[in-house]
């Protein structure tokens, strides 16, 4: 699972999507859910990363670092 896609999407059609790819790897349903977990949390860390504080140093959510106000 190699996509470059940037968009955004609902946290269910990524869940949907990533069981959907593992039931194509594997019969076995905890080797489905372990695999199509390992991909959602791959893409959340990515994201997490890519897009967790912006150049001007505000957070996503609108806080500001230097206020000290944490999520």
């Amino acid at each position: 699972m190699k996509a470059k896609v940037r968009q955004t999407a609902e946290f269910g059609d990524l869940v949907v999507t990533a069981f959907d790819s593992a039931a194509q790897c594997s019969i076995d349903p905890a080797e489905v859910s372990r695999l199509a977990r390992q991909m959602v949390m791959h893409v959340l860390r990515h994201a997490r990363s890519t897009f967790a504080w912006s150049p001007d140093g505000t957070h996503l959510g609108g806080r500001y670092l230097a206020a000290g106000v944490e999520d």
